[in-house]
This record gives C-alpha cells, sequence and structure tokens, in this order.
C-alpha cells in the first residue's frame, strides 16, 4: 500500500461524501468550508480566505459572490480600510453552518471505532504527520544535528 495515495482517496471519498449531504442544505464542501473559517476567524479578506480553503482567489470569489447572495456572509469594507473588502458571517450564516455540522456529525470518528481505531489517537498522528510535511526543510535541518 502507498500511504500518499490512500490519504488522497480518502480525502477525496470524504469531500464527495460531504459535498451529497450538504447539497441537501444547497452548500458545497467549500462553500461549508468557507463558513467555517469565516465563523472562526471573522474580518478575512478573499485572498486571505482563499489561502485557508486552498482554492484559487477566483474560485473564491464567485464562492463569495454566492455565500453573499444566499445572505450568508457580507462583504464590506469596514471604514478606514480602503477598497479591502473583509468578509464576516451573518447570523444567518451561523445558522447555516450549524445545521451543516450537525449533519456532518461525527460519522469518520464512528468509522473508525468500529474498525478498532482511537479517533483522537489517529488525528494526533495526522496532525504530526502534518506538521513535518508542512515544515520539511526544518525537519532535515534539526535531523542532521542530532
Amino acid at each position: 500500500m502507498d500511504l500518499a495515495y490512500e490519504l488522497f482517496d480518502l480525502v477525496r471519498t470524504l469531500d464527495r461524501a460531504a459535498d451529497r449531504v450538504l447539497s441537501t442544505q444547497g452548500l458545497s464542501w467549500n462553500r461549508y468550508l468557507a463558513l467555517v473559517v469565516l465563523s472562526e476567524h471573522e474580518g478575512l479578506t478573499v485572498r486571505m480566505l482563499a489561502g485557508a480553503i486552498g482554492i484559487s482567489e477566483p474560485s473564491t470569489s464567485n464562492l463569495v459572490r454566492k455565500l453573499v447572495d444566499a445572505g450568508f456572509i457580507d462583504n464590506s469594507a469596514p471604514a478606514g480600510a480602503g477598497n479591502v473588502r473583509h468578509l464576516t458571517v451573518t447570523p444567518t450564516g451561523i445558522v447555516k453552518k450549524n445545521v451543516c455540522s450537525k449533519l456532518l456529525g461525527d460519522s469518520l470518528d464512528d468509522n473508525a471505532i468500529r474498525i478498532g481505531i482511537d479517533p483522537g489517537e489517529l488525528a494526533g498522528t495526522i496532525r504530526r504527520l502534518h506538521d513535518e510535511v508542512r515544515a520539511p526543510a526544518a525537519s532535515a535541518a534539526e535531523g542532521a544535528h542530532r
């Protein structure tokens, strides 16, 4: 088995399953993810949101436009910000995010438990691996000094 492929395939499967569930609420995975990120980090710009959810700025602009049209986020320029626009989740957007979060639930945790895997331990292992992959140069330098 190839770890990289298995992780990629798992993420792709999870994204598709989430899209199916979220489509019942008129959202895609990326739109839901934008609501989650913005509910935790209000005032982000489109560029910052694009980086956070991992899609291009043009795609994020389109996503933001649809969320604004639905009344889930506000895209405004605060006083003194010039042309820089900041994104905030509306109360309607918070309700929608909460409904969708409940729909998505803890199904992956349940799947892990069914096959004898502790979800918290697995999440910790994945976080450590992710941290290692994000900082390969620092890890390589540290390993050379051991």
